[in-house]
């Protein structure tokens, strides 16, 4: 369908990653360490085709009328074909953004060419088969690096918007709507089907109520830790579980990041924003110490 092209969400915050993101295997050491955070952009792929493929899936599963399981496998297969992912690729120039050894650039950058000889010399498809490979494989990482990052819901609206223009508000995993910022607007949108069975019955006699372990005031940027009762659960808060609540509740997370000090002792400081709001901020030796820090005070900060 026709229609405005979606924005690219952003990975806000870490250069170092979106750099790797676009940096082609050609220039890698055969023998460079492992990122300490998420190895390195083969597991990013890894994990970016299975969040595609998630997404799309999920897009097709809440189309009203609703499509039977047959359809909705045809759309998948569809919307994820080499084909598709490379006109999405072109649409956001995001080929030009790679980082590649002179020796590969010109396979990688020829795929139109590549496209045509499929049909006028048999030979060339495997040729054209690996460019697009090859494509696919940085729009993967791509996404595997905006989960880590931002969590499915910066990444739901964004392809639901590219399948169709016209979708105004996709919904997301857990039932709640992109637009959705509080508990009351997620209710009021399409509720996430269950499984489980219904709840038991209220006992009788009530319990006393359990006294809160967080503050039930407004959220606020604390900047601390909690105290000595709650430190069991504050370190039991991890990045990944910091974006899957936030996208379950309607917020994009974004971990700014910055350092100071010589390149062989940095100093990391990172901010964990909600909406683009501060929330937490961390520091430590290196990235992945300073954003932990930040998602677990911003945990604290939203009562959560």
């Amino acid at each position: 369908m026709a229609g405005a092209l979606p924005p690219l969400p952003k990975i806000e915050g870490d250069v170092d990653l979106f750099l790797d993101v676009f940096t082609h295997n050609s220039l890698r050491m055969e023998s460079a360490p492992m990122n300490e955070e998420y190895g390195n952009t083969d597991r990013l792929a890894e994990l970016g085709a299975s969040t595609l493929r998630l997404v799309v899936a999920t897009h097709f599963f809440r189309q009203k009328p609703l499509l039977s399981a047959d359809e909705i496998a045809g759309r998948i297969k569809e919307h994820l074909s080499d084909e598709i992912v490379d006109q999405w690729m072109a649409k956001y120039n995001l080929k030009t953004k790679l980082r590649i050894a002179p020796a590969e650039m010109k396979r990688i950058h020829d795929v139109k060419a590549s496209s045509v000889s499929i049909h006028r010399h048999k030979p060339s498809y495997p040729m054209s088969l690996f460019v697009f490979q090859e494509m696919r494989k940085v729009f993967e990482t791509y996404i595997g690096a905006l989960y880590i990052r931002n969590g499915l819901g910066s990444i739901q609206p964004w392809i639901s918007r590219l399948i169709d223009p016209t979708c105004s508000d996709p919904i997301l995993l857990d039932g709640s709507s992109s637009g959705t910022a509080t508990a009351t607007a997620s209710q009021a949108s399409t509720p996430m089907m269950s499984m489980s069975p219904p709840p038991p019955p209220p006992p009788k006699t009530l319990p006393p109520p359990m006294p809160p372990m967080y503050s039930k005031g407004p959220p606020h940027f604390q900047g601390v830790a909690p105290q000595s009762s709650q430190s069991a659960v504050y370190n039991m808060v991890t990045v990944a579980l910091m974006n899957q609540k936030a996208s379950q509740m309607g917020y994009q997370v974004t971990y700014p990041a910055e350092h100071s000090g010589p390149p062989h002792n940095p100093l990391w400081t990172v901010r964990c924003c909600l909406n683009n709001k501060e929330y937490g901020r961390g520091s430590g030796k290196s990235q992945k110490i300073a954003k932990d820090e930040a998602a677990r005070k911003a945990w604290a900060a939203m009562g959560w």
